[in-house]
């Protein structure tokens, strides 16, 4: 269905560059007028592929626990567990706290 979408986003465009009234268009479309606004700013005549789908996936998790912090925290449970000692989170934070 992508090239079905994106053909759509072309013909509006299309029509909004003809100077066809907005509301006209929208009504035919079948798009809201924030839809079209959206895809008239995406548009560029020079990229044939402006009417793509766009990831909305963010570039970075800022609030993610970084890699080597998170080993250290598997690494400390198993030995925790192994050593016999308690395994939970308390305890992992109190051998967090004392290796700094």
């Amino acid at each position: 269905m992508p090239d079905r979408e994106e053909q759509r986003r072309k013909q509006a465009i299309a029509r909004y560059l003809a100077d066809d009234k907005i509301e006209d268009l929208c009504t035919a479309i079948g798009g809201s007028k924030s839809w079209l606004y959206q895809w008239r700013d995406r548009y560029q005549a020079d990229d044939p592929h402006w009417a793509k789908e766009r990831t909305r996936r963010p570039r970075n998790t800022p609030a993610k626990t970084p890699t080597t912090i998170a080993q250290a925290v598997v690494s400390l449970r198993r030995a925790l567990c192994q050593s016999g000692h308690g395994c939970g989170a308390a305890a992992i934070q109190q051998g967090l706290a004392q290796h700094g």
